[in-house]
């Protein structure tokens, strides 16, 4: 992969303009150029640094979705995963996990196997031969299962399988290189400071980069806003109030990567409250995932002010100890503590938010607007998405009602048929994007894998490479006084390649905003 430059972004004339570069961005952009339309995407920081980057690697097949009797998303969740685990069998493999099933009531046995009989009939079809199906064990296996886990009142255990991902930096890359190879020009570290409007729709957006302070203007006949929590500012600078109203608030997700071994499978706990309702975080399930020889928990939620600066998360230590204490409060057996975290994931999530009673209920439905029908301004398609599962779903969507607009104003070609697009979409697989796991304490491995990120991965900066080029970051080896020494040999090999340690945020002068 190579960066576009600012004078090719603004010289060129795109069908399609992509802003960010999470997953959703990235599956935009592969779905564009496999189409066959003249694609560029813009990341106003690095690939992926944002909730992408930040999640639990789990790919739902929607078994969530029996108990709201949803078949519609249920069918969507389960082809999709079985998109993932057929497009990238290098880095999405089949994972089971289990719950804890109580007594004989909602929580028991019987209940499940419903949801397990409801599941096998609502995903039938799109799961492909010898994939095992949601089934109930009983309490001796169960225990077996959960170990010191289990509950008191144990009656057995639900059972089925979903899709991890080894390395979800890896499988964006993947993404984006599909996208390049169809085509598509892509920039990490190229803002779209503000959309630009003509005629009653928009046509392009202003650029700056953030590593030279160039600035440029770059024209397209339709722009996919896929930027997380900025989404909504950036529609609402150009088309007001009414429009940044239609977006979603935001919550803050976080999942905790320890220093624990994990068996094979992954194990549910359940807390006290009530699931799916707005309560504290101890309503809903955690998980115990096993994830590169370690142990992750997630997902803890907590409220995210509006106000707070930029985008960002903000500082995990807080949200880091509420977490384990609501670990401790279900499973004590565990003892967690602080010395235990490797690495804290955190990300903004669409969310219902009570700041008062610190209470969010997580969204489960993303927010797809055209502005061409929502706000009388075509050339503009929003996106917020929910998971990381339906981000191709979402992106084949996009460009329906972009390939719509493209038809309509007859500007040039609109690419291939909408329907040949999406079995296109769906059938094409990801590029293989190896990388060998990194010995930290081997200077030459770490040498060559420095310049392999910044050859062929578009790392701009250290801090690329250490955290979304490998897993070093993610999995604690830049933790503590070992971290320290891995940070200051990595900075030896850099500095005489010219990579710097990270690229600053930019610096906000009087009268601009950055969005």
């Amino acid at each position: 992969m190579w960066r576009a430059s600012l004078p090719d972004l603004a010289a060129a004339r795109y069908d399609v303009l992509v802003i960010g570069g999470g997953i959703y961005g990235a599956m935009a952009a592969r779905e564009a150029a496999l189409r066959g339309l003249r694609t560029a995407l813009v990341e106003r920081d690095d690939f992926g640094g944002g909730t992408s980057h930040n999640s639990l690697k789990t790919i739902h097949g929607g078994i969530r979705y029996v108990q709201h009797l949803d078949f519609a998303r249920l069918r969507a969740s389960a082809r999709e995963r079985t998109f993932w685990l057929r497009a990238a069998p290098d880095l999405v493999r089949p994972l089971e996990f289990a719950i804890p099933l109580v007594g004989h009531g909602l929580r028991g046995p019987g209940a499940f196997a419903a949801v397990a009989a409801l599941y096998g009939l609502g995903s039938a079809g799109t799961k492909g031969r010898g994939w095992p199906g949601a089934r109930v064990v009983g309490r001796r296996r169960a225990a077996a299962l959960l170990g010191d886990l289990a509950p008191g009142g144990l009656t057995g255990a639900g059972l089925w399988c979903d899709g991890q991902v080894s390395d979800t930096n890896r499988l964006l890359l993947a993404t984006l290189r599909a996208a390049t190879a169809s085509g598509a020009d892509i920039a990490n570290y190229v803002e779209a400071e503000t959309l630009i409007g003509a005629r009653g729709r928009v046509v392009g957006a202003r650029l700056r980069d953030r590593i030279d302070g160039g600035q440029a203007e770059i024209r397209a006949r339709v722009t996919l806003c896929c930027a997380g929590p900025a989404t909504g500012a950036l529609a609402g600078a150009l088309l007001g109030d009414a429009a940044r109203a239609r977006f979603p608030r935001f919550a803050r997700a976080m999942n905790l990567v320890l220093d624990r071994p994990a068996g094979a499978r992954a194990l549910g706990v359940i807390s006290r409250a009530q699931a799916d309702a707005v309560l504290d975080r101890g309503g809903r399930m955690y998980f115990l995932v096993p994830w590169q020889g370690r142990m992750m928990i997630g997902t803890h939620e907590a409220p995210h002010r509006d106000d707070a600066p930029g985008d960002a998360p903000g500082d995990d230590r807080a949200d880091s100890a509420a977490f384990l204490a609501a670990i401790d409060a279900v499973c004590p057996e565990l003892a967690l503590g602080p010395g235990d975290v490797l690495h804290v994931h955190r990300g903004l999530i669409p969310a219902d938010a009570d700041d008062a009673r610190s209470a969010v209920q997580r969204q489960t439905r993303g927010t797809l607007i055209d502005h061409r029908h929502a706000d009388g301004t075509a050339g503009l398609i929003s996106c917020v998405g929910v998971k990381y599962t339906t981000a191709r779903l979402v992106a084949e969507r996009m460009l329906g009602l972009a390939q719509s607009q493209l038809g309509a104003d007859r500007a040039g070609p609109v690419g291939i048929p909408a329907r040949e697009g999406a079995w296109r979409s769906f059938a094409t697989p990801l590029p293989v994007t190896p990388c060998d796991p990194v010995d930290p304490a081997d200077p030459g491995a770490l040498a060559a894998r420095i310049r392999a990120a910044m050859r062929e991965e578009m790392a701009m900066s250290l801090d690329d490479v250490l955290w979304r080029r490998c897993l070093l970051g993610e999995t604690g080896a830049l933790r503590g006084a070992g971290g320290d020494a891995l940070w200051r040999r990595a900075e030896r090999i850099a500095a005489p390649l010219g990579l710097p340690n990270r690229i600053l945020p930019p610096v906000e002068t009087a009268g601009a905003r950055r969005v």
